[in-house]
């Protein structure tokens, strides 16, 4: 159940209300359940670890390639910046979503 409210970025607490308001704005509470989603100041700070492996993740098939085609080095800077201006909306959002919801199940309000 709760890998689905991940993949689909529900709240952590209820499991149903949606997290994010558009493409890269949140909600300040859970439409459905009402909790707050930033606990305290500099919350989501831990989420840019998460965004750090979600990016490493997403370029990590495209450095492979380039490197068994013996592709220079410029077009592992090429692909790599592409791949990762192209999915920063998703790496944004499942890196707050993945934090919440780890946070939620360490330290349950």
């Amino acid at each position: 159940m709760r890998l689905s409210a991940i993949l689909h970025t529900r709240c952590p607490h209820c499991l149903e209300g949606k997290v994010f308001a558009s493409l890269w704005k949140m909600h300040a509470n859970c439409p459905v359940c009402g909790v707050e989603y930033e606990r305290e100041h500099g919350y989501f700070m831990a989420a840019i670890f998460f965004g750090y492996i979600l990016g490493f993740v997403a370029i990590l098939p495209f450095c492979i390639l380039l490197y068994l085609n013996d592709a220079p080095i410029i077009w592992y800077l090429v692909v790599c910046t592409i791949v990762l201006v192209v999915l920063s909306p998703l790496i944004f959002r499942y890196s707050r979503v993945i934090w919440m919801h780890l946070d939620e199940l360490m330290d349950p309000r």
